[in-house]
């Protein structure tokens, strides 16, 4: 792994990890962020050998980076139209915690 790889990794897991994690109670926050990183890792198995399999099916490495790029687009898109998360009201000081 190159240091521009690693730095790449590092810029990108502490965001992702503040976002997977937010709003978790916090005796499940290790296993919520295990699984993040178990998806990451599928994932990446998983496009990787779709994108081997591309390139060897056409022959050419350009299929696998319209392949790639097609799916950042997608999931990209995805992303946007997410509804977004509301916070829940602060409890008030002496009522009991919901």
């Amino acid at each position: 792994m190159t240091a521009q790889r690693a730095g790449e990794y590092g810029l990108l897991n502490t965001p992702l990890a503040t976002i997977v994690t937010t709003g978790v109670p916090a005796e499940q926050a290790g296993a919520v962020s295990g699984l993040m990183n178990a998806g990451k890792r599928f994932g990446g198995a998983v496009g990787l050998a779709a994108a081997t399999a591309v390139a060897a099916g056409v022959g050419t490495d350009r299929a696998a980076f319209l392949l790639m790029a097609a799916a950042l687009g997608t999931v990209a898109v995805l992303a946007f139209r997410r509804p977004q998360r509301r916070a829940e009201p602060a409890p008030v000081s002496g009522a009991p915690a919901r």
